[in-house]
């Protein structure tokens, strides 16, 4: 799909306002124009109107900084990396291109992430202000990292019960421990590592762009932006640092639990097999075939080899508890 947009009043940085009918006139015009899964028609009317070779989708994919930050043909190419997460699926990262050329923006991308949906609405209110598209780009990049920072709250949030369950002091949550179910816990702390090593990416593909725009000839306001936003960059990439040590730290707490629990499960069944040694053994012994056992003739033998065979299990039992390993 291709939308351009454009301001209602160009020279004052107006909001944006979309629309979906493009012509030539209209993509003239634009200060924004966004290729949401272009058709090859639609990259063609671009690339011919305003000169420029919009990548596809296989080289927004590449990781090197050489094809995510480029000049070709007086055109500046920046490729950032964007969180998006579909209901009941996992977070993942696509790439969003961003060709600044002229006084006008392109963006090309096949996903719709919430930072984007949120930088739509931002330059569409009319107190938005974006006179140039590399004020608009800085708007994007703000969008970004906003979002990034909402993320990363989110992961903080989902980590302060999973450590309530781990580390509890309440002696009834400590013995609920070896019934509870840490595979579920270790399903949670993977999912919040997850969402955190993919914030950590999409904000290292925001800090590589800031150094690479300062190349540009920007204005004393458009300076003081991007340091802000460099500054905000490098503090959240060092929250996202201490919440991954965090996520190590409970992840390597939980498989300790995990640990623990099998060898509680290993330590009942070494004790019951103790236990039920003793009346196998005495059960094996009048099991045998010979012709003179003298307890066999005996009329209250039978009930005598039962309760041998109680004692001789109760004894372990007692032993185990006086030694404080049940």
């Amino acid at each position: 799909m291709l939308t351009a947009y454009l301001a209602s009043e160009l020279s004052h940085g107006g909001p944006l306002t979309a629309s979906t009918s493009v012509d030539e006139s209209s993509i003239d015009r634009a200060l924004w124009i966004d290729l949401f899964e272009p058709t090859p028609e639609q990259e063609e009317l671009v690339e011919t109107l305003l000169r420029v070779n919009i990548p596809t989708r296989d080289e927004m994919r590449e990781v090197e900084s050489s094809s995510q930050l480029y000049r070709e043909d007086g055109s500046t190419f920046v490729t950032l990396r964007v969180v998006t997460r579909l209901k009941g699926f996992s977070p993942m990262l696509t790439s969003i291109t961003t060709i600044l050329t002229g006084q006008k923006m392109i963006t090309v991308r096949y996903a719709e992430p919430t930072s984007f949906r949120n930088f739509v609405e931002r330059v569409a209110k009319p107190e938005s202000h974006v006179p140039t598209a590399l004020s608009l780009f800085l708007c994007f990049a703000e969008t970004i990292v906003d979002r990034d920072a909402d993320l990363l709250e989110e992961v903080g949030d989902s980590l302060d019960p999973i450590s309530q369950k781990i580390f509890s002091q309440n002696s009834n949550s400590m013995q609920s421990i070896a019934t509870a179910d840490l595979g579920g816990v270790l399903k949670l702390i993977g999912a919040s590592g997850d969402l955190s090593t993919r914030v950590r990416e999409s904000l290292h593909s925001v800090g590589r762009a800031v150094p690479f725009l300062q190349l540009e000839g920007l204005d004393a306001d458009l300076r003081s932006r991007l340091k802000t936003l460099q500054r905000d960059v490098h503090s959240l990439l060092d929250h996202a640092t201490f919440l991954t040590a965090q996520i190590q730290f409970l992840l390597d707490s939980n498989l300790g639990l995990i640990s623990i629990q099998q060898n509680a499960v290993m330590k009942t069944l070494t004790v019951a097999s103790v236990v039920f040694l003793p009346p196998t053994l005495i059960g094996s012994i009048y099991g045998m075939n010979f012709a003179h056992m003298p307890e066999l003739q005996w009329q209250h033998g039978y009930y005598y080899a039962l309760a041998l065979m109680v004692v001789s299990a109760i004894g372990p039992y007692l032993y185990f508890r006086v030694k404080g390993w049940l």
